[in-house]
C-alpha cells in the first residue's frame, strides 16, 4: 500500500477539508499502540466515533491469557477491554495485526504447556474475540522468523490468520 504523507494542519483549514482529510488520515494509516497499555481505548475515545469508524488497520498486542493452565481459557480483562473497544468503535476495520513481541510471548506460553488440546482451545477462544469484530477479514500475527512451532502455526492458519515472519526481534522484544 502506498503511504500518504498528510500534514495534520490541513485538518484545521475548514470543516469540509477537515472532514475529507480526516477520512484519508484515519483510513490510510496503520495505528500502532504501545504494549500493555490502554492507549487504544484512550485514543479511540479522544478521536471520537466518526473518526474511529474510519480506521482500517490497527496494530496491537496479542491478547494475553490470564488462565489457560487448567483448560480454563480466559484473557486478562485489559485484553478483553481493548478488543471490545475496537469492536464497538472501529466499524470499518479491515486488518488487525498483533505485535511480534506479544505474539512470540503467546507462542512460548502455549509451547511451554505442551498440551495440544489447550493450545487449540486457547487459540479458538482468542479467535472468537477477533471474529467478533465484524468488519475484520484479515488477522495478521507477526512472529519472529521460525516461531511459532509447526503445530501452533498450523492451528493459527486453520483459524484463517495470516502469519508474517519478521527476521529481527523488534526493539523491546524477546
Amino acid at each position: 500500500m502506498q503511504r500518504l504523507d498528510l500534514t495534520l494542519g490541513l485538518l484545521r483549514v475548514n470543516k469540509t477539508i477537515h472532514s475529507e482529510a480526516s477520512l484519508l488520515f484515519y483510513s490510510q494509516n496503520r495505528f500502532e499502540f504501545p504494549p500493555k497499555t490502554r492507549a487504544v481505548t484512550s485514543f479511540l475515545k479522544t478521536i471520537g466515533p466518526s473518526n474511529a469508524e474510519n480506521i482500517r488497520h490497527i496494530y496491537v498486542d496479542f491478547p494475553e491469557f490470564s488462565d489457560i493452565y487448567n483448560g480454563d481459557f480466559t484473557l486478562y480483562e485489559e485484553s478483553v477491554s481493548i478488543l471490545n473497544t475496537i469492536q464497538s468503535s472501529c466499524a470499518n476495520l479491515s486488518t488487525l495485526t498483533t505485535s511480534q513481541m506479544s505474539s512470540d510471548f503467546m507462542q512460548f506460553t502455549l509451547k511451554r504447556l505442551g498440551n495440544p488440546k489447550v493450545t487449540t482451545g486457547a487459540l479458538e477462544m482468542v479467535n472468537s474475540y477477533f471474529r467478533a469484530i465484524p468488519s475484520v477479514p484479515e488477522i495478521i500475527v507477526e512472529v519472529y522468523d521460525d516461531i511459532p512451532d509447526d503445530f501452533i502455526r498450523m492451528e493459527m492458519k486453520s483459524l484463517g490468520w495470516k502469519i508474517v515472519a519478521v527476521h529481527e526481534i523488534k526493539e523491546g522484544g524477546l
